[in-house]
């Protein structure tokens, strides 16, 4: 298994869950407070002199509803929050357009646009906060195009403002972000460094017991059939008895590599112990690991340790099962264990 596999199921495993629900809360409670002050303004200019307030109001007030009820819908997907900001781009400028209730729409369009900036992810954001404001600035330059009329030193200081407030509001969301990155990257290093075997710095016993078979039981359907193979190098204390642990440890590596060039990306190879491995077939009946294992077991007869005046014949043991379903994971680790005291017992080398 690659290095970035492992870094991409520990990044999966430990996701920015405190970024997610302040998205996800800041769109719930925008969608339902504004949309509710939007239907209730909607009602309360019905019979006014600004049916376009009325109109641009009861449309927003309408797809933002529509628009939360589907983000409950589909709780994973980002779809909700770039439709969170075209509805803020349309109701922004719709406010400007017509003034809002006694020419007083310009004050509320502060929140709006910081919401803009919160709930679409941030690169995204920089271009929904530019085309709104494109927007808004030709429209205020040319009132003769919209039905509400400004002061000019009403333009000017909203301007100002406003564009002082989005810089301070990307500064603040550029330093939360890039914080958050820096925290989730270290933590996510220290959690690789405790998922990982130093020496052969293939995945541990920690990694499969924490991460892999939990998110093995979320997403059965991608893994079952599970195959197994729990390997084990042959008369290792042998190798460490008469060259000594240095080049046991060579050994061990020589041995790693071997079989990670023998096994798919999307498979796993662990150490669980000193001279022991776990081979992890995901998606493989147990005729198909038997042949996989057999691969890896002619690989590594194959090729001998050779390092200056040491010639070392290198060969291994395999016991294979599979789990047909993410509540026999442990009876199949244990019964690949059993399997491979036989194959031990029965002359070594083989796969049972």
């Amino acid at each position: 298994m690659e290095h970035s596999f492992l870094r991409h199921l520990l990044k999966g495993a430990h996701k920015d869950e405190a970024e997610a629900r302040r998205r996800r809360l800041t769109l719930y409670f925008i969608s339902y407070v504004g949309g509710t002050l939007m239907a209730i303004m909607a009602g309360i200019n019905v019979g006014g002199d600004n049916p376009f307030l009325i109109a641009a109001l009861a449309v927003s007030a309408t797809v933002i509803y529509l628009n939360v009820i589907a983000s409950h819908i589909f709780p994973h997907s980002d779809v909700s929050y770039y439709v969170a900001g075209l509805i803020v781009l349309f109701t922004f400028n719709a406010l400007i357009y017509t003034g809002g209730y006694n020419n007083t729409g310009l004050y509320f369009l502060y929140p709006l646009i910081f919401v803009q900036i919160i709930v679409v992810s941030f690169r995204p954001a920089l271009l929904y906060v530019a085309a709104t404001m494109m927007l808004a600035v030709v429209m205020l330059f040319n009132q003769h195009l919209i039905y509400a009329q400004y002061a000019e030193e009403d333009v000017s200081r909203f301007l100002i403002s406003m564009g002082c407030f989005i810089c301070v509001a990307f500064i603040a969301e550029n330093f939360w972000h890039q914080s958050r990155k820096e925290m989730l990257e270290e933590n996510l290093e220290r959690t690789r460094q405790a998922n990982t075997d130093p020496l052969t710095k293939l995945p541990n016993r920690r990694f499969l017991e924490a991460v892999y078979f939990e998110k093995v039981s979320k997403d059965p359907v991608s893994y079952f059939p599970l195959s197994t193979v729990v390997v084990d190098i042959d008369h290792f204390k042998v190798i460490n008895d008469s060259y000594g642990h240095d080049v046991g440890d060579e050994v061990l590596i020589q041995f790693t590599e071997i079989m990670k060039s023998a096994v798919r990306t999307t498979d796993i190879v662990a150490r669980t112990g000193g001279e022991e491995f776990l081979v992890i077939f995901p998606k493989a009946t147990l005729t198909q690991a038997v042949k996989l294992a057999e691969i890896i077991r002619a690989k590594v007869e194959a090729k001998p340790f050779d390092k200056g005046d040491i010639h070392h014949k290198i060969t291994a043991s395999f016991g294979v099962a599979t789990a047909l379903t993410d509540g026999n994971i442990n009876a199949t680790l244990k019964q690949a264990d059993d399997n491979l005291y036989q194959a031990k017992n029965s002359g070594r080398n083989k796969v049972v």
